[in-house]
């Protein structure tokens, strides 16, 4: 039998949820606790493919950084026109991911998830809910944003 193995399960549940996933990889790295798999939902996705990348204190530190400092502006542009459209099925989303995208290319400190110092793959489901997807190699704005 092999080694024991640690995987860290961020399971999301939507926007300011990712924050207080910030302060639980604060917790385990003060602890010494490492993963060999970051799995992530939804904004979990996101604080996974950034821990995956700089899996350490000063990584840690940076994304609680990034937490602190943004607004809801920042990620949603909040509109009632395009919301609307979005869901009447105008438009394929009800927030535009320009803003969310912008902010990925901007912070994740690797542009591939497999150039992630610790395995990250990303599931994620599309707003059609006929299907979940799962990604492992790839672009990380086009894998996160989805």
């Amino acid at each position: 039998m092999g080694q024991p193995r640690t995987a860290f399960v961020l399971a999301g549940g939507g926007g300011s949820l990712g924050a207080v996933e910030v302060g639980m990889l604060q917790a385990l790295v003060e602890r010494g606790i490492a993963p060999d798999l970051v799995v992530g939902a939804s904004v979990g996705a996101i604080n996974g493919a950034f821990f995956a990348g700089r899996p350490d204190r000063a990584g840690v530190e940076s994304l609680a950084a990034i937490w602190r400092g943004l607004r809801v502006g920042d990620v949603f542009p909040l509109g009632l026109v395009g919301g609307f459209l979005g869901f009447i099925g105008q438009r394929p989303h009800l927030l535009a991911p320009d803003r969310l995208r912008a902010l990925l290319g901007r912070h994740l400190p690797v542009a591939r998830l497999e150039e992630a110092k610790v395995r990250a793959p990303a599931a994620f489901a599309p707003a059609s809910p006929r299907r979940t997807q799962k990604t492992s190699p790839g672009r990380r704005s086009s894998t996160l944003r989805a």
